[in-house]
């Protein structure tokens, strides 16, 4: 189901669509948007056409997106797990050809764990000397990358009945967390551990049905998750830097709420 139409890529309209990158792309954030494609976004190199997509529940991220690159939006298809609510389907937009190309240039410099993945797919659309860094963020780069991967892939937490407040974010790659930690005490002077934690099997849905045919429970690829907890005071600085950035209202919303808390009560 598409949900936005955006502009169909051919010889004719590719002139109209990267002239609307280029007037307006400095109006995005690209160390932001490398947030969500570490966290969320899937780089396809082996696929026909090359591309890169966005599928997530969050129509936020998806939608500035297709501002920028004039691309459709889709509603996903209904969920296999018949338990989710409808409102649960995840929006996706796909770039391909010149708006893959722009995309990728622009978030590569920035990538941690797809980075090789994204250069990958520029060689095999026949741009060999491309070159960028990697994990040389300056302050502002981090924290736009920081704010889009947590938005991706980390949990705030405010829950004044048990004193819950702060933020968490588990992911499968140990470099990602481990930069994180690096740099929020190179440029942040904040000190956060590292945790790891034991993935069991995984359920979903009612009787731990991974879906409503078979009822299986499934084991992840690798045993172990990488992680940072942060709590209370020590998370309000952290979460005052991204904050400008984010974009996602409800994470929003649990970002306020413990920077203003009153931790003295």
């Amino acid at each position: 189901m598409i949900m936005r139409e955006g502009i169909r890529e051919n010889k004719e309209n590719n002139k109209i669509i990267m002239n609307n990158v280029f007037a307006n792309e400095a109006k995005y954030n690209f160390a932001y948007f490398a947030g969500w494609a570490d966290g969320d976004g899937s780089f396809h190199p082996k696929s026909n056409p090359i591309t890169y997509e966005l599928k997530i529940r969050n129509e936020e991220p998806v939608y500035q997106l297709s501002d920028l690159y004039r691309s459709s939006v889709r509603l996903a298809p209904t969920e296999k797990r018949k338990w989710l609510n409808e409102s649960d389907r995840r929006k996706i937009t796909q770039l391909y050809g010149h708006r893959f190309i722009h995309f990728c240039k622009n978030v590569a410099p920035f990538l941690i764990e797809k980075q090789s993945i994204a250069l990958k797919a520029l060689k095999l659309k026949g741009i060999t000397d491309f070159k960028c860094s990697y994990m040389e963020h300056n302050k502002d780069q981090f924290i736009q990358y920081l704010a889009g991967f947590l938005e991706a892939e980390g949990h705030f937490m405010y829950k004044k009945k048990i004193s819950l407040y702060g933020f968490q974010v588990y992911n499968y790659n140990e470099d990602v967390i481990k930069f994180i930690i690096h740099n929020l005490k190179k440029y942040l002077n904040i000190d956060v551990g590292f945790k790891i934690k034991k993935v069991t099997k995984m359920t979903q849905g009612p009787n731990g049905k991974v879906s409503e045919v078979g009822g299986k429970s499934y084991v992840r690829g690798q045993n172990q998750t990488y992680g940072i907890n942060v709590s209370g005071k020590k998370s309000k600085p952290i979460l005052e830097a991204i904050l400008p950035y984010m974009r996602i209202d409800y994470k929003i919303e649990a970002a306020n709420n413990i920077i203003k808390h009153d931790y003295k009560n």
